[in-house]
């Protein structure tokens, strides 16, 4: 059963009930607000007593970096949520419907929703048949709102081809409602999407987003107590696993710089996720140029910040503008980004101020390097 606030989730199962020693170094090493110890320390106290913050509130990205630096082994981004949400409830703010209708089965009128109806009938038709439980098999492909959108490509992917694939269209992680604060939306989702989840005969559940893999296999189980009968792992890991293992082959190389711009969840995915999504760049042809600010310490394309910023998207534009602008410091035409947001996020800006940028999709661009259409 999950658990009914952000909240339940700073303290882990397993850890002391008051593990917090207010240390302050997840506000020491926060990639954005790097405090000062003392004054860590004063913030951290005033979010544990319910007390409104200097700073935090004004300036966190919700990016997760925070729990990665916690000595005890803490969630610091599930307190901090709570804090947001509360002050936001108290100022009168509820999260606008521009917002909710990118919510998975919010409405009948949700974007994905939307985008799904546009597509033609072959879409539909494949849409349909990744409704349908498949029949028990050791790896299975789960297929995402984002993923979802590009069923053609997906389906005829030779790369993965083999891999029995799973897809209802209410099917969500939740990372959405999760993230602006709709804790509520957010328990109907894990709950609906749990049961189909749990009627796949599966050893391991393969997911194309890596915010899928994040919230299955992170975020629901070891924050909110949901837990799936399966091992979870990205789609670049199994592809990493596969490529190392002969299985597959690269194709089309492309000899090319490209700068990732690690998503800020990529932290909780921790070092396998980055060995398989650097491993498998290296393996395509690219020359990796790493950001300023990259891996555990990722900047924020800004989509998160909405919570804070009345969802407003100019504002979120402008919180996600340093990333933007470490990504043009380094010169490189190509850019790779892992997470739907964030290619979102910096393929606007790049266009709303004209930039020389192409913004990948990193599956997509490692799916056409083992000779994919994507």
């Amino acid at each position: 059963m999950i658990s009914k606030s952000y909240i339940d989730g700073f303290i882990p199962e397993g850890k002391e009930e008051k593990g917090c020693i207010n240390c302050g170094l997840c506000l020491q090493k926060c990639p954005v607000m790097k405090m000062e110890k003392e004054e860590s320390k004063a913030e951290i106290s005033r979010l544990l007593k319910g007390q409104t913050p200097e700073r935090v509130l004004k300036e966190c990205m919700f990016c997760y970096s925070c729990n990665h630096y916690c000595p005890q082994g803490l969630n610091p981004y599930l307190l901090i949520m709570e804090r947001m949400v509360e002050h936001n409830r108290k100022q009168g703010k509820t999260i606008p419907k521009t917002a909710e209708y990118m919510m998975t089965g919010k409405s009948e009128s949700g974007f994905f929703y939307d985008l799904y109806k546009k597509g033609d009938e072959e879409d539909k038709t494949i849409l349909d048949q990744w409704a349908v439980v498949p029949e028990a098999s050791e790896d299975i492909l789960f297929i995402g709102c984002y993923g979802r959108s590009v069923p053609k490509g997906i389906e005829h992917s030779r790369t993965l081809e083999k891999l029995p694939k799973f897809a209802p269209k209410d099917a969500c992680c939740g990372e959405i409602a999760h993230r602006f604060g709709d804790y509520d939306f957010f328990s109907q989702t894990v709950e609906r999407t749990h049961a189909h989840l749990s009627s796949l005969d599966t050893q391991r559940l393969v997911c194309y987003c890596g915010s899928c893999a994040n919230y299955l296999g992170n975020i629901w189980p070891n924050y909110h107590g949901v837990k799936l009968p399966f091992q979870v792992i990205s789609l670049y890991e199994w592809l990493w696993e596969k490529y190392n293992a002969g299985e597959i082959q690269i194709q089309k190389p492309l000899s090319t710089d490209m700068v990732i711009a690690d998503s800020c969840y990529s932290s909780e995915l921790g070092e396998s996720f980055y060995e398989a999504l650097r491993g498998l760049h290296t393996a395509a042809g690219v020359n990796i140029i790493e950001m300023e600010q990259n891996k555990y310490n990722a900047a924020c394309c800004g989509f998160s910040t909405g919570i804070r910023n009345d969802y407003d998207h100019v504002k979120v534009g402008l919180e996600g503008k340093p990333k933007f602008e470490q990504i043009l410091k380094t010169n490189t035409q190509n850019v790779s980004t892992n997470c739907p947001g964030c290619w979102a996020s910096v393929n606007g800006i790049a266009k709303h101020v004209q930039a020389d940028l192409k913004v990948h999709y990193s599956i997509n661009f490692i799916l056409r390097a083992f000779g994919d259409t994507l």
